[in-house]
């Protein structure tokens, strides 16, 4: 998840443009959740093709969760990042 909050972080500060951005974690059912929000330019259409976008889809795919990005009111990015808890290692 660490490595999902520095890369959104990142392209909020590069690419957006973004001079606020709020970071909420929590966990619902045993499901880490992350949201990033910033109220930079916004994503454009050709953005998943970006490589630190890339990045974020295949930890997610690898560790079976979600990632959404979102346009956010009345401008920005909402990054939606979601991951299944893995059960603990028998002892």
């Amino acid at each position: 998840m660490l490595a999902v909050v520095r890369e959104a972080l990142s392209s909020a500060a590069r690419h957006a443009h973004a001079t606020a951005v709020e970071v909420t974690v929590g966990v619902t059912a045993g499901t880490p959740r992350l949201r990033v929000a910033d109220n930079g330019r916004g994503i454009g259409p050709g953005a998943a093709r970006h490589s630190g976008l890339g990045n974020l889809r295949i930890r997610d795919q690898n560790l079976g969760g979600a990632c959404a990005l979102t346009a956010d009111a009345p401008s920005g990015t909402v990054l939606k990042w979601t991951v299944p808890l893995r059960p603990a290692d028998p002892a």
